[in-house]
């Protein structure tokens, strides 16, 4: 017999109130994984024996996890199925058990505290009660839209029973969690209560409504929300304009969505079992797309990412408590509130006045944003800007954990900052550059104690780009690299640890990326056209747009570091740096590629236009094979230099770090399906018309030779 403790314990106290506690064993979260959902439905066999004998009159579902609920299925499990009979397959049985559970003849009640997503989020709608805790954590979503599926265990059936047609289209095509307060203003749950306490106030609560002093209070419909959601022509219009409003946003890339607004749709009117029956086969078909999968292994290569360090070196770090941040620029400014939106105290410092409150104003805009979006509840806001302290001076910083380093980016300047905070820091506070291409290691070389120093590169705007590239040295501790990793993670972001070369990973491959977009300019091609031909495959944006973005002077300082460190292949086009001499820094000031008013876009500048003349003579095919097969070019030298230590590492960072379109499952995955061979024998065709910059790297030619993958399952 296995020494594993079950995954769900049933106890029934002496009120005869049921507790099913779910505690998944060497796992920081409960996971309804293959496992847990049999015992799942055992215990749902052993309650019902039990309410036919008189006791429990009440059943409660209960974490043995504080701070996190039930974070979903096991996704792990998905990447075992691969077609549509055994997503069928695994849907059927977990709507079975979720029925069964609602099928109780005693009140079932979910006692929500933490992270409630998924498969979890779909358990508790199954319930008849729902309550959850007042803590910051406490989310209740269902993001399956972003692994290319549909909720497929009652989601898309129960949830615009419950809340409401518009609010749940809202939740599952954004894949979106609220808080507990908004949650319970959209009747998903039925009370909040204070976390201190929980467990006596839902005893106490299951207690009421067994002896029928608790009545559910009906969530109050508009009339607007009634026209629309509950006659024939109302919901016509909200169907065709949620269709509509998903087509323009995915543009057809992401199936997932509208098959969960056909799902919902076709089931509202319909019995329980026959919707059911419904998100089945919608679950069949998205499961078995290409974009699933891809979505599905960008989804796993994160979670790996955060397991990179050993465990044995993860036990080694120490918590921030408190941190500082050097520089109230628009990357200091970011960073502080982002560290400020997770509860901790920050200290952000400055050398002048102007920019430190221009920083503060700026971290005070982006928690205002977070409260207006839901990301917490507005009350927060003002509590969490008032965990950023503004200095001039190195005020406490003998109390930090973390101090990380964003000034401007030349060495004499960053190696004097750091030999004058580290005067005043405690001998295990971690000192994290955010240098974007400057070489960490010859930073700490200016350390009093450089295994204390490492490298945390976050990506602009810090709030939205969930990547981070940690940065070792040659001479970082174990425990000041585990920290910088563990507080990354602490923040939301996902950590991918990068050798220290120069450009790191992301901007290393956007170097090329971004160049030659100046020598298609070069060549003829327009401003307008090399952008759209980036974004119709799928980029977010442009490389002239993103140049906008980055800044002319970042975009031209980080190209010469790139020259210098990789030489003639990475020459930048002279048409940025022209640009640069004449007055334009892009977005920031107003004049780059584009024309901005007021921080908006009003096409490309006329006077880049004048300046380029007639355009011409590149397809948009070339456009995309010469920006695109650089950045695999590049990503297959980065590999052979160990950068990062898999293919996966490529593709998670490229997609989290500049935006790469997730449906095509990273950099290296696309190049796959397009074949090592023909890429090698276009470079090489490139290669002789343009230099270079397009000779195939080493890596990439012994794949096209071999046969082989660049991107290995």
């Amino acid at each position: 017999m296995s020494d594993t403790p079950a995954p769900i314990t049933l106890d029934i106290d002496s009120d005869k109130i049921a507790w099913l506690t779910f505690d998944v064993a060497d796992s920081k979260l409960n996971l309804l994984g293959s496992e847990t959902m049999r015992v799942l439905d055992r215990r749902v066999s052993e309650l019902e024996s039990r309410i036919a004998t008189g006791q429990p009159v009440a059943v409660v579902l209960w974490s043995g996890k504080p701070g996190t609920w039930i974070a979903g299925a096991d996704v792990r499990e998905f990447s075992d199925i691969d077609d549509a009979d055994g997503a069928r397959v695994k849907s059927a049985e977990g709507q079975r058990t979720f029925r069964r559970l609602g099928r109780l003849t005693v009140p079932v009640i979910a006692a929500i505290d933490g992270v409630c997503l998924g498969g979890g989020t779909e358990m508790a709608l199954a319930c008849d009660w729902r309550l959850a805790t007042d803590r910051s954590s406490t989310k209740i979503g269902l993001p399956e839209v972003k692994l290319g599926i549909i909720p497929a265990w009652g989601g898309c059936v129960r949830l615009p029973r419950v809340i409401g047609v518009q609010r749940a289209l809202d939740m599952i095509l954004g894949g979106s969690s609220v808080s507990a307060a908004r949650a319970q203003r959209w009747g998903l749950v039925d009370r909040v209560f204070p976390v201190e306490g929980f467990q006596s106030a839902v005893r106490t609560f299951a207690i009421d409504v067994v002896r029928g002093q608790e009545k559910r209070r009906p969530r109050s419909v508009s009339l607007k929300d009634r026209l629309l959601e509950r006659t024939g022509p109302g919901r016509k219009i909200l169907f065709a304009a949620a269709r509509k409003q998903t087509e323009r946003e995915t543009k057809g890339r992401y199936p997932a969505p509208l098959e969960a607004i056909d799902v919902v749709e076709r089931t509202l009117d319909l019995s329980l079992d026959e919707a059911l029956k419904i998100e089945n086969e919608g679950l069949a078909r998205m499961a078995a797309t290409e974009v699933s999968s891809n979505l599905v292994r960008l989804f796993l290569l994160g979670q790996q990412a955060r397991r990179a360090l050993p465990s044995e070196v993860m036990d080694r770090a120490r918590d921030a408590e408190r941190a500082a941040v050097l520089g109230a620029g628009v990357m200091g400014g970011g960073i502080a509130e982002l560290i400020a939106a997770h509860d901790v105290p920050v200290t952000l410092k400055d050398i002048d006045q102007d920019a430190l409150d221009s920083g503060l104003r700026h971290a005070n805009d982006l928690l205002k944003q977070a409260g207006q979006r839901g990301i917490f509840a507005a009350e927060e806001v003002g509590l969490k800007f008032a965990l950023i302290h503004g200095t001039l001076e190195y005020e406490r910083f003998d109390e930090v954990d973390l101090v990380i380093e964003a000034v401007v980016e030349r060495m004499p300047v960053k190696q004097q900052v750091l030999r004058e905070t580290e005067k005043h820091l405690s001998d295990h506070a971690v000192f994290a550059t955010n240098t974007s291409a400057l070489s960490v290691t010859e930073l700490a070389s200016a350390a009093k104690r450089p295994e204390r120093v490492v490298g945390l590169h976050f990506f602009n705007p810090v709030h939205r780009m969930p990547l981070v590239e940690v940065v070792r040295t040659e001479r970082s501790s174990d425990e000041a690299l585990a920290s910088a990793f563990a507080f990354a993670s602490a923040m939301g972001k996902t950590p991918v640890l990068v050798a220290d070369r120069p450009g790191f990973l992301v901007n290393r491959l956007l170097g090329p990326y971004l160049n030659e977009a100046g020598y298609l300019l070069e060549d003829g091609a327009g401003v307008a056209e090399i952008d759209r031909a980036l974004t119709e495959f799928g980029m977010p944006m442009g490389p002239c747009r993103l140049l906008d973005e980055v800044g002319f002077d970042v975009a031209q300082h980080v190209a010469r570091e790139m020259e210098r460190a990789f030489g003639e292949r990475m020459r930048p086009a002279p048409i940025v740096g022209a640009l640069k001499e004449d007055g334009r820094l892009g977005r920031k000031n107003g004049r780059g590629f584009y024309a901005y008013a007021k921080g908006k876009s009003q096409g490309v500048d006329r006077e880049i236009q004048r300046r380029l003349g007639p355009r011409g003579g590149v397809s948009a095919d070339d456009i995309r094979e010469r920006c695109l097969y650089l950045l695999v070019n590049e990503a297959m030298r980065a590999l052979e230099e160990e950068v990062v230590g898999s293919p996966g590492e490529v593709d998670l960072a490229i997609v989290l770090g500049t935006g790469f379109p997730p449906f095509r499952g990273g950099l290296l995955r696309w190049a796959d399906g397009v074949g090592a061979g023909p890429i090698r024998d276009r470079l090489v065709e490139l290669e002789k018309t343009h230099g270079p910059r397009f000779t195939p790297a080493p890596r990439l030619v012994e794949a096209a030779e071999g046969g082989g993958v660049l991107a290995p399952a």
